[in-house]
């Protein structure tokens, strides 16, 4: 059968999918996809269990909404909808910095010199936002020595630490830290954050959530204008992505 089947060449097969009208296309935010099998039923999840394909519709099982046509994935499936999900990020340790009614998520090692930007642009804006500044470890043993040490000193209910806590982060000073592990810190926050920060895919740190649910991962050009959805200013490529890559 292979030998009488008709021959195609590749301009055949170029001419093929050149005839096909193709409206538009989106990358869709999804890493691998595992079937799921529960009784007679199937489904397909991404892998970490945000997106799932059920018959014939695709929904953010994060936020249950049905993602049905091409704008969806910027509304939807690129953002990260903190108010759908049942999440309280007080439950994941963070460092509040500012006053304001938005509240902006972020991600950060506290050895990464782009977080250090990040911290230093949203000290001019804590009037207008709340920052959750929190830490996961992603830069080696130090950083993990460093973030144990303060999320144990976050936990504190005295509010001179808490305040110690926030001047080391945003200054990014370390000097005088303990190296051995404290003798008693619930470090279930910390474990958390960890979970989450494994959950929401992160690529690198400083990882933004903004009000509206836009992600953004590396030291935005310029915060105020990212958090408010100002048109990026189109400049010559740069030599680094301003982010931390997890190793």
């Amino acid at each position: 059968m292979a030998a009488d089947a008709p021959k195609i060449s590749p301009a055949d097969i170029a001419a093929g999918l050149m005839s096909v009208k193709i409206d538009g296309m989106q990358d869709l935010p999804i890493t691998g996809l595992k079937m799921v099998k529960t009784g007679e039923q199937i489904v397909f999840m991404s892998s970490n269990g945000r997106f799932a394909l059920y018959g014939g519709k695709l929904l953010d099982v994060w936020t249950q909404q049905e993602i049905k046509d091409l704008p969806d994935i910027d509304r939807i499936a690129r953002r990260i909808d903190l108010s759908r999900m049942k999440l309280n990020i007080d439950d994941l340790g963070p460092v509040t910095v500012g006053r304001g009614k938005e509240s902006v998520l972020i991600f950060i090692d506290p050895r990464c010199p782009y977080c250090g930007k990040v911290m230093k642009d949203l000290q001019a804006l804590q009037d207008r936002y709340t920052f959750k500044l929190v830490m996961v470890p992603i830069l080696g043993q130090e950083s993990q020595n460093i973030v144990v040490q303060l999320a144990c000193q976050q936990a504190s209910k005295d509010q001179k630490v808490q305040d110690s806590v926030r001047q080391r982060l945003l200054k990014q000073d370390y000097a005088g830290l303990p190296t051995d592990n404290p003798a008693s810190c619930n470090k279930e926050p910390l474990q958390r954050a960890i979970v989450t920060a494994k959950l929401f895919g992160l690529p690198g740190v400083p990882f933004l959530i903004a009000p509206d649910g836009r992600t953004h991962s590396g030291a935005p050009e310029s915060l105020a204008d990212w958090l408010e959805n100002k048109p990026a200013v189109v400049q010559a490529p740069a030599k680094t992505d301003k982010a931390e890559k997890k190793p």
